[in-house]
């Protein structure tokens, strides 16, 4: 049997919705309706991961999903910005933040290449482990995932865009991974 791993993006937070860097955010209140559209995918995975976040593990909790939190999955770490409105970074710290969106890492965070790599490593730990998978996930991993299994440039990070509770499919034939494109179900676009 093949594997096949579903990633969930998590449903919106309070910092995607406000332009804030995360920190570990809930998800919105109206988020909870929208999660349950996805409940009928929801039953029948061999094992299930989440990031370590607080949102991911509420979308998880909302979707009756039984996830293992793991570190490897959780959001960019950064640093001294988590929190703190992009617009207020922006104009704070200028050239610190151009750099970020090159891919630096902010003041104490990870950089792009560094969460490319641990996005990638905890894919190949799992490219041959038949059965169907799922993970609820930030956009970001999601992104870095996609990154990794296109053998994609970095710079490819930014111009990929995920939304909250679309659902992403990998396919892996036991060496590799496959991305495979799949609708928002929340919205059916």
């Amino acid at each position: 049997m093949r594997a096949s791993l579903t990633l969930i993006c998590q449903g919106e937070t309070t910092a995607s919705r406000g332009s804030h860097f995360p920190c570990d955010d809930p998800l919105e209140a109206r988020e909870w309706q929208r999660v349950q559209k996805l409940h009928s995918i929801a039953s029948r995975y061999h094992s299930v991961w989440t990031a370590p976040g607080t949102a991911t593990r509420q979308t998880a909790t909302a979707l009756s999903l039984h996830a293992t939190p793991t570190a490897e999955l959780a959001d960019t770490d950064y640093g001294l910005w988590a929190g703190r409105p992009l617009r207020e970074v922006m104009t704070q710290d200028p050239e610190a933040f151009h750099a970020w969106l090159e891919g630096a890492a902010p003041p104490g965070g990870e950089s792009r290449v560094q969460l490319l790599a641990r996005c990638a490593a905890w894919l190949a730990q799992r490219v041959d482990i038949p059965g169907l998978h799922c993970a609820v996930v930030p956009a970001a991993v999601i992104r870095a995932m996609i990154v990794d299994v296109l053998g994609a440039p970095p710079q490819s990070f930014a111009r990929i865009d995920i939304h909250p509770l679309s659902i992403t499919e990998l396919h892996s034939d036991g060496r590799r991974w496959h991305f495979c494109v799949l609708k928002d179900r929340t919205t059916g676009k």
